[in-house]
């Protein structure tokens, strides 16, 4: 049966976009994008979006940077991410990895597939297999980079030489200190130059996940 359905919605930050809702819900998911709003975008950026989902901070960023890769696993998912291409826009159908992997086990999530990951966890039973990318390789030509992959995040080597701004949210995960790693890896962004534009998480809910981080 299905549950979901493609609807065009009105977006100030996008300026409309096709986007996944649930049946029986009333309106579709839209994501307030608060941290990525942060990071004021350049004429010359060239940003990608890792864990796209429909797009909507990618086609935020399309407004103002030079061109937008955005990257995104589920293949249901990214029709719709395909829907919303632009003209300074690259979609693609690919999970981003921490490792040399060519192909990963994508574990699906129910409704609206929001939380699709390539890190299993209690309430994903369901997976496809899908094609990979190396983090390294995704972003080798980035300025801006925007992470939301479910907890995939702590897997990458985020800090490289050519990224200016990166935009980051952090996922709990169950059997794994991810509070330790994620603090972790704001040090290591503080002791490369990166210095917050909001404030940074302390994870005392679950919407205090949030973070980004400009290269002074």
């Amino acid at each position: 049966m299905t549950t979901t359905e493609k609807v065009f919605i009105e977006n100030k930050h996008t300026l409309g976009h096709y986007a996944l809702k649930n049946v029986n819900s009333k309106n579709a998911f839209q994501n307030p994008m608060k941290s990525a709003h942060s990071i004021e975008l350049r004429s010359d950026d060239i940003v990608v979006d890792i864990g796209a989902y429909v797009g909507e901070y990618a086609l935020f960023a399309s407004r103002f940077a030079k061109r937008v890769d955005a990257y995104e696993a589920s293949p249901t998912t990214f029709e719709v991410l395909n829907m919303n291409s632009r003209e300074n826009t690259r979609m693609y159908n690919l999970a981003v990895v921490g490792d040399d992997s060519t192909q990963v086990e994508l574990f699906m999530s129910k409704g609206i597939g929001a939380t699709n990951s390539i890190v299993k966890s209690d309430r994903k039973d369901s997976f496809v297999i899908v094609d990979a990318i190396r983090y390294e390789d995704a972003v080798k030509d980035a300025s801006v980079v925007k992470i939301d992959v479910e907890g995939a995040e702590y897997s990458y080597n985020i800090i490289q030489p050519n990224l200016r701004a990166v935009i980051l949210e952090f996922h709990p995960m169950t059997g794994f200190d991810f509070k330790k790693a994620a603090n972790y890896m704001i040090e290591e962004l503080r002791d490369h130059g990166f210095e917050p534009t909001i404030p940074i998480p302390q994870f005392k809910n679950g919407w205090d996940t949030n973070s980004a981080f400009i290269r002074k």
